[in-house]
């Protein structure tokens, strides 16, 4: 950790003493046209929380963003601390207690859209002459269908993506070629049979996708249930192709579902030859330290959907409805996703959502560790659009996950199952209605 927020510092440092990283500001007006002294504003204190994992945001707003943030806007105080639980968002709700601005994942917007909680903020940045078209325009898409609307909520700072990491020493040790970008699923799992091997009494298992039919479903643009109706939608032919896929994996000889998760089997244990994640490449770069040896390879796609993954997790940061700062709130949302501060959040290893080649190239530069690493390999495919809003889209995501648990133990034909999906999504939704 002491050396990852050294790396930061240096990434800071470097930029904001460099001439380009200032010459313009977020909204691309010159910096220097208008600067904090000239604002004369008064010292405003923001409240910032977070429902996002810890790893999205603890480090970068303690060791990036609020550099360039009391840099840029010294009257503007972040209070953000991560070291108290009571900062994570539905605490601070909970009790009663407000925020001025929060990070969430675009998923989770609608939920708080039925808490009063956000609003669209399309004026806002208007007015404050946001440069929105700085964004992949997928990501602005997917802010925007949190809302049956296509309401504005946020704006976008961080992208998950979806990658192939493999660990080298177990290729080497059994003489297989490492996974190459742009395999289809089938050609995944032929790579993974030949690395699933017993050797020295140590079980090294090729691929485990985790309990995560999610992953694999959403390059086939397809819900568990339907957003306008909200009837389940899971006994389909697609949805069997997703199931009888991830039964194929764990149907590898010694490759069954096991309880250890594949994360901690790959970093942990060292037994997991490939895994199937987002962006975790801080963590790998501290298991590095501890012995493993891994590389990146393209995320596997479907035949008829080559260089494609499923829906991109964005991480948003959003003023909230009932902030006395909007302001100063849009004026924080828009230096965060400037390109001085996505540049150096990309050195640290962030996948940023702006346009710019620029802010791309850079990943992972800034840490050593990153160095020599296949990271091109992220940006050969592209994320399906996210999903129009569901209220019982958690919910019932979280009963095909059940379902395909139960499948893949055997419990029932595929065809049983998803019958029983539908049947248990339809109760869930037609009780929480009820409910209301």
């Amino acid at each position: 950790m002491r050396k990852i927020m050294a790396y930061s510092s240096l990434v800071i440092m470097s930029c904001l003493t460099a001439a380009g990283c200032s010459s313009t500001s977020p909204g691309g007006t010159a910096a220097g046209d208008k600067t904090a002294a000239e604002d004369n504003k008064t010292p405003v204190t923001l409240e910032l929380a977070s429902n996002a994992s810890t790893t999205v945001v603890d480090e970068d707003f303690q060791n990036v963003v609020n550099e360039f943030i009391r840099k840029k806007y010294p009257h503007i105080t972040v209070n953000y601390n991560p070291e108290s639980g009571s900062t994570k968002l539905d605490a601070l709700l909970a009790a009663g207690t407000v925020p001025d601005l929060f990070v969430t994942y675009n998923g989770a917007l609608a939920g708080y859209k039925d808490k009063d909680l956000v609003f669209d903020m399309t004026s806002l940045f208007k007015q404050a002459n946001v440069d929105i078209n700085r964004f992949e325009n997928n990501y602005i898409t997917d802010v925007k269908n949190a809302s049956p609307q296509g309401e504005l909520y946020g704006l976008p700072f961080m992208i998950s993506y979806h990658a192939l990491y493999y660990n080298k020493s177990i290729f080497e040790k059994f003489g297989v070629e490492y996974p190459r970008d742009g395999m289809t699923w089938e050609e995944l799992i032929e790579l993974a049979r030949k690395v699933t091997r017993m050797d020295a009494g140590t079980q090294y298992r090729g691929l485990d996708p985790g309990n995560n039919q999610v992953w694999m479903s959403q390059p086939l643009s397809i819900a568990a249930n339907d957003p306008k109706t909200d009837k389940a939608t899971m006994n389909t032919d697609p949805w069997k192709r997703v199931f009888e896929l991830g039964k194929a994996i764990y149907d590898i000889p010694g490759n069954g579902m096991i309880s250890e998760s594949p994360k901690n089997q790959f970093m942990k244990s060292k037994t997991l030859a490939m895994l199937l994640d987002l962006n975790i490449l801080t963590q790998l770069a501290a298991a590095q330290k501890e012995g493993l040896d891994w590389d990146i390879a393209q995320y596997p796609s479907y035949k008829e959907k080559p260089n494609t993954y499923g829906n991109a997790s964005v991480s948003v940061i959003t003023a909230t409805k009932t902030s006395k700062h909007h302001a100063e709130a849009v004026k924080v949302i828009d230096l965060i996703t400037s390109e001085e501060v996505q540049l150096a959040l990309s050195k640290f290893g962030r996948l940023s959502p702006l346009k710019s080649p620029q802010v791309k190239q850079a990943l992972g530069s800034a840490n050593p560790q990153l160095k020599d690493k296949r990271l091109p390999s992220i940006f050969k495919s592209v994320p399906v659009s996210y999903p129009i809003a569901s209220t019982y889209r958690s919910k019932a995501e979280g009963i095909g996950a059940a379902k395909f648990k139960q499948f893949i133990g055997g419990a029932a034909d595929v065809n049983t199952i998803l019958r029983q999906a539908d049947e248990e999504i339809d109760k869930m939704v037609s009780t929480e209605k009820g409910g209301k």
